[in-house]
C-alpha cells in the first residue's frame, strides 16, 4: 500500500541540497590542526555554557538534562545542511497535502535550496528539537562560520565560541525546562505549513498560488543576483501574504514563541561581564552591529529559522528586539524565578499582543 502524500513530497530535497552545495562556499581554508583546535574549543565552550546559562536563569535541573541527553554536532556547512534538511523534512511529513505538479516541485527545490545556501553561511549554531518524539535535541555549532566571523571581524577566538555556546545552552535549557515545547512548536510549524498547502492547492501546476509563488521566485533572483552578485534566493518568499486568517494567527503565534526564545537568550548574554568573557562589550558591539546587516552573522534564529526562511517568516531584527524587550521588562518586574512560569504550561506563553506590551502578561499570569 502506498504512504498518503506529505508535504514533504512537495520539495525534492537530493535536489534541493545539491544546488545549495554547489552555491555554498566551504569557508575559510586552514590547517587541520586549525580545525581540530576550533572543533575542540567549540565543545570545551559548551560544557561551560550549560551549567552558566542554568546559574543565570535558575533553571540548574534543566540545565543538567541538557547537558545529560543533547547531542552536539560540530559541523562544517554541508553538515549543517544536512541536519537541518532531516529535521525541515520530518516537520513536513506530519502535513498531509496531495502529490505536486512538476512546477511546484521544482519551485520547492528553489526556495528551500535558497534558505539553505543563506543560512548555512550565516548561521553559528542551530539547535534542532526531537520531531515526534524521535531521537534527542541537537545542538549543531558551525565551526567553519564560527572561525569565518572571528577572522572578518577580529573578534577574540576564545570570547565568540563562550558568547554563541551560551546563547545555544539557553536554547537547550528552554526545551529542557518546558518538555512539551519541541511538540509545540512542530505542531505550530504544521498548522502554518497545512495552511500554505492549502493557499497553494496542494502543490497544483495550474493553481493560481503556484504561479504567484513562481513570480516572488523570479523576482527574488533578479534582485538578489543584482544585489549580491550571484546565487539563488533566500527562500523568503512571502508565502504569509496567502495564509486565510486562522493560519495568520498560527503564524503570528508562532513569531511571538520564537521571539520569546531568542528574547531570553538575549537576556542571558545581558549578564556576561568582562570578568567572565574580557572582550565582551566588543564582542557584543560588533554582533549587535551586524545582525541585522543583509550580511549579518549571529547565534541565529534559533529553532524553526530554516522553516522560517522558506515561509517568508524571516527572523527579523525588530522581532527579536522585541523579544528581548519583553524579556528585559519582566525581568526587571518579576526576576528569573517570575519569568520562568512561562515554560510550565503552553498557556503560559505570550501571546503575540503581549510581546509589545509585558505588562499585560504579568497580569494575565497574576505575577503583579
Amino acid at each position: 500500500m502506498t504512504a498518503p502524500s506529505t508535504a514533504a513530497d512537495l520539495v525534492p530535497w537530493d535536489t534541493a541540497v545539491r544546488l545549495a552545495a554547489a552555491t555554498t562556499p566551504a569557508g575559510p581554508v586552514v590547517p587541520r590542526g586549525t580545525r581540530r583546535a576550533v572543533v575542540a574549543l567549540l565543545r570545551r565552550s559548551l560544557d561551560d555554557a550549560l551549567p552558566w546559562a542554568g546559574a543565570v536563569t535558575g533553571l540548574r535541573a534543566a540545565a543538567e538534562r541538557a547537558a545529560a541527553s543533547c547531542e552536539v554536532l560540530v559541523v562544517d556547512r554541508p553538515g549543517l545542511m544536512t541536519a537541518q534538511v532531516a529535521s525541515l523534512r520530518a516537520v513536513l511529513d506530519g502535513v498531509e497535502a496531495p502529490p505536486p505538479g512538476r512546477v511546484a516541485h521544482a519551485l520547492g527545490a528553489v526556495q528551500v535550496a535558497g534558505a539553505l545556501g543563506l543560512v548555512s553561511t550565516r548561521l553559528l549554531g542551530q539547535v534542532l528539537p526531537a520531531v515526534d518524539g524521535a531521537g534527542s535535541t541537537r545542538l549543531l555549532l558551525v565551526a567553519p562560520n564560527v572561525l569565518a566571523i572571528q577572522r572578518r571581524l577580529e573578534l577574540d577566538l576564545l570570547d565568540l565560541p563562550a558568547w554563541v555556546t551560551l546563547h545555544e545552552a539557553t536554547h537547550l535549557i528552554q526545551l529542557q525546562a518546558a518538555p512539551w515545547l519541541a511538540g509545540h512548536l512542530t505542531d505550530s510549524m504544521r498548522g502554518v505549513v497545512a495552511g500554505l498547502v492549502a493557499a497553494v492547492g496542494g502543490g497544483r501546476d495550474d493553481h493560481p498560488g503556484v504561479g504567484a509563488r513562481l513570480g516572488r521566485v523570479a523576482r527574488l533572483l533578479r534582485t538578489e543576483q543584482r544585489s549580491r552578485g550571484a546565487g539563488l534566493p533566500d527562500g523568503a518568499v512571502l508565502l504569509d501574504e496567502m495564509l486565510q486568517p486562522p493560519e495568520r494567527s498560527r503564524l503570528a503565534h508562532l513569531a511571538a514563541v520564537l521571539a520569546l526564545m531568542e528574547g531570553h537568550a538575549e537576556a542571558v548574554l545581558d549578564t556576561v561581564e568582562p570578568t567572565r568573557m574580557p572582550s565582551v562589550h566588543r564582542l557584543r558591539a560588533v554582533l549587535a552591529r551586524t545582525r541585522g546587516d543583509e550580511g549579518g552573522v549571529g547565534p541565529g534564529p534559533g529553532v524553526g529559522g530554516l522553516l522560517n526562511r522558506v515561509i517568508g517568516l524571516e527572523a527579523k531584527e525588530a522581532q527579536y528586539a522585541d523579544g528581548a524587550a519583553f524579556v528585559r521588562a519582566v525581568l526587571a518586574r518579576v526576576g528569573h524565578e517570575g519569568f520562568n512560569i512561562v515554560w510550565r504550561d503552553p498557556k503560559n506563553l505570550p501571546l503575540p499582543s503581549e510581546i509589545a506590551r509585558p505588562d499585560r502578561w504579568i497580569e494575565r499570569l497574576g505575577l503583579s
